[in-house]
């Protein structure tokens, strides 16, 4: 039985080998995607689409972090134009408009009785506090 498919085999070669080299052709051009390493997961392989969606994600990524930096910036030069704007009014104080030795002098003195006048107010109270026990 054997030996009767093999010799029509072996009559109609060109019938059977046509269509065995056309599935082989097939299975590999459908069976083998090409694909390649992931830039994001380490060992994984990935196909074009999938690469495709990685970047996606990955861009939208950089766009949030964009988003972060610039937040950060603006913060950054609130905060300055706010300290700038404090030493404008504590030059203004101090010497009228321009930072000088004498607004500098004028500053320091007015500090120092401030201080030296809180003292005494502190003082006061904790001498009358001994007095009461």
């Amino acid at each position: 039985m054997l030996a009767k498919v093999w010799k029509w085999i072996d009559y109609n070669r060109f019938t059977i080998v046509g269509p065995v080299v056309a599935l082989t052709i097939w299975i590999i051009a459908v069976g083998c995607t090409a694909t390649v390493p992931s830039p994001i997961t380490p060992g994984v392989q990935v196909n074009a689409l999938e690469l495709q969606l990685e970047f996606q994600i990955w861009e939208k990524d950089q766009e949030a972090t964009m988003l972060r930096f610039d937040a950060a910036g603006k913060d950054l030069e609130r905060q300055q134009e706010a300290q700038a704007e404090f030493l404008r009014v504590v030059t203004t104080l101090a010497s009228g408009g321009v930072a000088d030795l004498p607004g500098l002098l004028q500053l320091l003195i007015g500090g120092g009785l401030i201080g030296a006048v809180s003292d005494n107010i502190r003082k006061r109270g904790l001498i009358a506090g001994l007095k009461k026990k």
